[in-house]
């Protein structure tokens, strides 16, 4: 005989359809659940490995005999002092240093988390491998042997490497990775109950719907995972930075329109290397760095070092009118002459002038700019050149035939 239930359940579609569609439902929840949790942590793993990567690149670099701090851990209190000042710009929390052999040689502070054992398998695989490794540790709330600011953090195993390419040892960097996991959730969060309606909703489309939820992911983690890179001479963004920000900025429909760009080029900058030498040219690149970086309407504009001789001032929002005041107050500003060794050198920049409009792509605006400033420059140089519609054929030169 079949149970009273059964029967119920099996007179009545609707009830089926309910009973169903209520299982599918949890099971979506589950899943995009699960698919959260493995989207944060993988996002939260290649941040931190960029973070400490970098971190410790420039540690590489300026450690004044780092063949010894990795064999032997000799370090003096300033370079330490100077090293943990560091950890701040990209939450370093504490850094290992392992020689060869696994063994610990140097802990830049034990009073944060527990002290790590001497032998280190992890930084040997990392010595032997050549591969940087990562792992995400998260804390659960009642875990009380933890430190309370921070809750969760990422080790990054890097192998350690001198300038010709040998490999000495391993570093060890430790970076908290709290604020990011719950800015990250709570995103995530805020969408994930669209994309349970709209994946339950489109069941003969669940490929489109995974997809549509992997892009917006994606934009999300771009969003969220700025990476800050710097021109280390003169301490403007760099080129990378540069194109990431117009990216950014041109991704999203008609959002680049009134984006006023200042194509900079240093004027005689080989002439100037080749009579005063290549420290006054740096010093002249960090000269013009400073004026552009004073002449921005702080903190809204942009500047970056594009090329050897070439930076790029970005101004969201501004019309013409308002970009001439910002080029105008540049110039001004160039008059203020550099100064190296007793030589004094006024410099003269030829700068393209464009604002986007809602037809450019990141590519055209700067093109744009780019060719205003190759007018200048043949105009005599020393001079503002604004785009106009008659520079359009440019457009057809090759790049070689726009010497500098």
């Amino acid at each position: 005989m079949r149970p009273p239930v059964l029967s119920v359940i099996r007179r009545n579609p609707l009830l089926i359809s309910v009973l169903a569609g209520s299982l599918l439902w949890g099971g979506v929840v589950a899943a995009l659940d699960r698919l959260i949790d493995w989207q944060v942590e993988v996002s939260i793993k290649q941040n931190a490995e960029t973070r400490a990567t970098r971190w410790a690149n420039s540690f590489f670099d300026s450690a004044d005999d780092f063949r010894r701090l990795v064999e032997q851990g000799i370090t003096t209190p300033d370079q330490v002092n100077r090293i943990e000042d560091s950890f701040a710009l990209v939450d370093v929390i504490r850094f290992e240093i392992f020689d060869r052999n696994g063994m610990q040689t140097f802990l830049s502070d034990a009073g944060i988390l527990e002290p790590s054992d001497v032998f280190n398998s992890t930084a040997k695989s990392a010595f032997d491998s050549g591969q940087t490794l990562v792992f995400f540790h998260e804390h659960e709330d009642d875990d009380e042997s933890r430190q309370a600011d921070i809750e969760n953090y990422v080790e990054v195993y890097i192998p350690a490497r001198l300038p010709n390419g040998e490999r000495i040892g391993a570093m060890e960097v430790y970076v908290d990775v709290s604020t990011l996991k719950e800015a990250l959730e709570d995103t995530f969060q805020r969408i994930s109950w669209y994309l349970i309606t709209g994946t339950v909703l489109v069941l003969l489309f669940p490929a489109i719907a995974y997809v549509h939820r992997t892009r917006q992911l994606m934009r999300k983690d771009r969003e969220l995972l700025e990476l800050t890179r710097y021109d280390q001479l003169t301490g403007t963004l760099d080129r990378n930075s540069i194109a990431d920000m117009l990216e950014t900025i041109f991704s999203q429909r008609n959002s680049g329109a009134g984006l006023g760009i200042l194509f900079v080029d240093v004027d005689y900058f080989k002439q100037v290397n080749d009579q005063y030498g290549h420290q006054c040219g740096d010093k002249l690149l960090q000269h013009v760095a400073g004026i552009l970086q004073s002449s921005t309407r702080a903190p809204t504009d942009i500047v970056g070092r594009y090329g050897g001789d070439e930076f790029v001032l970005l101004c969201p929002g501004v019309d013409l009118d308002e970009l001439r005041k910002v080029y105008r107050r540049l110039i001004e500003n160039a008059r203020t002459p550099c100064t190296h060794q007793g030589n004094s050198y006024v410099p003269s920049l030829s700068v393209g002038a464009y604002v986007a409009t809602s037809q450019d792509t990141e590519r055209t605006a700067l093109h744009k700019a780019d060719l205003a400033v190759y007018q200048a420059k043949k105009n005599g140089r020393g001079q503002v050149v604004e785009y106009s519609d008659h520079l359009q054929n440019l457009f057809d030169r090759k790049p070689e035939d726009k010497s500098a």
